[in-house]
């Protein structure tokens, strides 16, 4: 397949680019800088320049190919509208094929037990427009539309983690919220591309949970994260955390837990994340990138 990926320059998208690429598949990935352009290069895929605002380059794009796998994100206060509009673009000028895009975890029900794809709940808040986000693909009528919705994403020394590693060394302490006994489901994010290559190969539709098996509790991942940045572990309200972080708080405080069982049907196992010993396993791994 000829697929056009957004996002291709970065860490989820760079690594859905990789994944295609050894699968035989030709990538174009869009570009909007001399420097993203470079990594897409490097990646072995094809610069598109252009950002997500760009709509006649996604446009054109998105008809030039097979597939289009969107993974890209605006982070600003507009990043609905953006989004919403990039989508409109690339979907009004395909016809036929197959569009992919990403949402995540708070789509489904809060749970410490893993739920499936049907099992969900509007979000709310900042991520209000997430349900929006999906059905729009997932309603398309002249694409294959699927969904994947990754949970906490790990590996190659990035994804959120990262962050909270780099706060913790910041701050010289790890810390989990009240008793860190809430769950949030994580995968390695070669498993992650794995899956996007996947759900195309098989020209799958539907919303996909790409997880492993065992959710984490926020202690553990924390305890991992202490260990990353070598600093102690506490633990403290969920109030002080909000004071703090704000928002992104609220988030660590719940339970995001996510059955597999769908991608699982169609051959998807997390080899690279179950033969770490899952997110615990990869933050004290030294070629993960993530120790000191």
């Amino acid at each position: 397949m000829d697929v056009f990926v957004t996002g291709a320059s970065g860490y989820i998208g760079s690594a859905v680019a990789r994944t295609l690429l050894a699968h035989g598949h030709r990538v174009r990935g869009l570009a909007r800088s001399d420097a993203a352009a470079a990594r897409v290069r490097a990646v072995g895929a094809i610069p598109v320049r252009g950002g997500l605002t760009d709509l006649p380059v996604l446009a054109a794009a998105a008809a030039a190919g097979d597939a289009v796998v969107h993974t890209a994100a605006d982070t600003g206060e507009d990043r609905p509208r953006i989004d919403a509009a990039a989508v409109t673009a690339m979907l009004g000028a395909m016809d036929g094929g197959a569009f992919l895009t990403t949402t995540g975890a708070p789509r489904a029900r809060s749970s410490r037990l893993p739920v499936a794809e049907d099992d969900t709940a509007q979000p709310v808040g900042p991520l209000a427009w997430l349900a929006a986000a999906e059905q729009r693909v997932l309603t398309a009528g002249r694409v294959r539309g699927a969904v994947v919705r990754p949970p906490i994403v790990y590996g190659a020394g990035g994804g959120p983690v990262a962050g909270l590693v780099r706060q913790a060394r910041a701050d010289g302490i790890a810390r989990y919220i009240d008793a860190g006994e809430n769950r949030w489901s994580t995968v390695h994010v070669s498993d992650l591309a794995s899956a996007y290559t996947l759900i195309l190969e098989k020209k799958a539709t539907g919303a996909f949970h790409a997880a492993e098996a065992v959710p984490v509790t926020m202690a553990d991942l924390f305890e991992a994260i202490g260990y990353a940045a070598a600093v102690p572990v506490k633990s403290w309200t969920l109030a002080e955390a909000l004071a703090t972080h704000g928002p992104l708080a609220g988030y660590l405080a719940g339970d995001a837990a996510l059955d597999a069982g769908r991608l699982r049907a169609l051959g998807w196992t997390p080899a690279t994340g179950d033969a770490l010993g899952g997110i615990g396993g990869a933050l004290r791994d030294p070629a993960q990138g993530y120790t000191v």
